[in-house]
């Protein structure tokens, strides 16, 4: 559980934001090589990872 201030709590939610969009494009990479999509969604503390009309999109929960 995260017991810190919330400035450093909201700098933590936004390292975990940019770190799901570097997981979105990995994604997107490996839809990419036409092996066949992935499919489902990844839940992280930086939000959803889910796959969207143009590839992979980070939403908030």
């Amino acid at each position: 559980m995260f017991t810190g201030t919330p400035d450093e709590l909201k700098q933590r939610e936004s390292q975990a934001r940019n770190i799901a969009g570097r997981i979105a494009m990995l994604l997107d990479d490996l839809d990419a090589l036409g092996l066949g999509a992935s499919n489902g969604q990844l839940h992280t503390p930086g939000g959803i990872i889910r796959p969207s009309g143009r590839g992979w999109t980070v939403t908030n929960r």
